[in-house]
């Protein structure tokens, strides 16, 4: 009984011998990889999900910005935050309506900011906490 069992170590030793990783590396490789593609893959479905669908104002480009970016903040969160890259200077307010399916507001948020000629900067919006952010399909945004 010994003996098979030497012989069967033996042969996974020689085995092992043409490898430079142990099977528990390999292992561990498949499922650290396969981890990684989830958590990747969970990553991309969320950044999609926390997506805003934006209505810019023409009055934004107009005062040289573009808005390159809106995301959620969070599941739930009565926050947006858009990135804006301003071309020339412009100190003011912008303004996000929240609108349901329909196209009615049912929330709004002005953030006073203070741009940089060739500047870049998110804007972080936060609406009441009575909004039902469930209910928001997209935002308008635009100057004051």
């Amino acid at each position: 009984m010994k003996n098979r069992m030497y012989l069967v170590l033996a042969v996974l030793a020689l085995g092992a011998c043409g490898e430079d990783r142990s099977l528990s590396q390999k292992a561990g490789s498949a499922i650290s990889g396969t981890a990684t593609d989830f958590v990747a893959g969970l990553g991309e479905g969320v950044d999609k999900r926390m997506s805003l669908k934006l209505d810019v104002a023409p009055e934004v480009v107009s005062n040289g910005m573009t808005v390159t970016l809106g995301k959620s903040r969070g599941m739930g969160s009565k926050d947006a935050s858009v990135y804006v890259v301003a071309t020339k200077p412009y100190k003011g307010a912008f303004l996000a309506r929240a609108l349901d399916e329909s196209g009615a507001e049912i929330g709004r948020s002005r953030v006073d900011v203070d741009f940089a000629a060739d500047d870049a900067q998110y804007v972080n919006f936060t609406f009441n906490e009575e909004m039902d952010s469930q209910l928001v399909r997209s935002y308008a945004l635009s100057l004051r």
